[in-house]
């Protein structure tokens, strides 16, 4: 039986572990998209965040042993956030890619070095597809520039 054979997909192995690969396809405009608008989406709930944060973190009370009487809400705000955090990688990258990566894990900083992680191979892919665009007409800019300069 003969196949066909597509390339661009990109596969990574968590903590190059063979078991844990998550593979996605950064040519797939409908990715790209998803991944973008995600990227938007944690700038806003960051936001969020920090401003939820700040106003706990105005009650600087403390109990006995010094630990801030606000430190539960501040817990359960990090949790949802996390949650909310796996749940959108989920919705771009495909249903258990949060578990593949971070296992039981909730960790900020475990979700932030995934994004630096992915995110050069999405740049790459997208300036490769947008420069055989752009350069084309960059060029013609120059040229009529120059045309009208003479």
């Amino acid at each position: 039986m003969q196949s066909l054979k597509t390339e661009g997909v990109v596969e990574l192995a968590i903590n190059d572990d063979p078991n844990r690969v998550i593979s996605f396809v950064p040519d797939d405009i409908l990715f790209a998209e998803r991944f973008y608008k995600l990227l938007s989406t944690l700038k806003t709930k960051e936001a969020e965040y920090k401003q939820r944060s700040d106003e706990l973190s105005q009650n600087k009370r403390v109990d006995e042993y010094g630990i801030p009487e606000t430190a539960p809400e501040s817990l359960a705000l990090l949790h949802e956030l996390c949650d909310s955090m796996r749940a959108d990688i989920d919705i771009v990258f495909g249903k258990g890619t949060s578990q593949k990566v971070f296992g039981e894990h909730l960790s900020l900083y475990m979700i932030e070095q995934f994004f630096k992680g992915i995110t050069p191979y999405v740049q790459s892919v997208r300036q490769e597809k947008t420069r055989k665009y752009t350069e084309p007409v960059k060029a013609r800019r120059e040229i009529e520039l120059k045309k009208s300069l003479e």
